[in-house]
């Protein structure tokens, strides 16, 4: 049983162990016993003399976890009530001296005025 997903440019498969496999999950380091449903993560990276490929195994929990930040991450700063600001400084030309140039947030960087 084999189920294709496009992530983010990524090929992500969706398998089931027929026997208990010596890899681990990449994130939290489970093990895969027999019918336990694992996702393959491949990267495969491509010049003119050569072609390197790697692959991740990911456990189910650590793929939903992966998918709620994203989610969250997504709608950030649209409930971002910047409540860390931060002063960025940058050199004034010819001089040794940093001016402020800029505040933005902490949390979701939006440049404030």
């Amino acid at each position: 049983m084999e189920a294709e997903k496009e992530e983010g440019g990524e090929n992500v498969k969706r398998k089931i162990a027929s026997r208990k496999l010596k890899r681990v999950c990449e994130y939290c380091g489970k093990n895969f016993n027999k019918g336990d449903v694992y996702y393959i993560n491949r990267y495969v990276f491509s010049d003119i003399d050569w072609v390197i490929a790697f692959e991740f195994l990911i456990c189910p929990k650590c793929k939903w976890k992966s998918e709620q930040r994203k989610a969250r991450k997504a709608t950030l700063p649209e409930r971002c009530k910047h409540p860390i600001i931060h002063t960025e400084y940058s050199y004034i030309p010819g001089e040794c001296v940093m001016e402020p140039a800029y505040d933005y947030c902490a949390i979701c960087g939006k440049v404030s005025p």
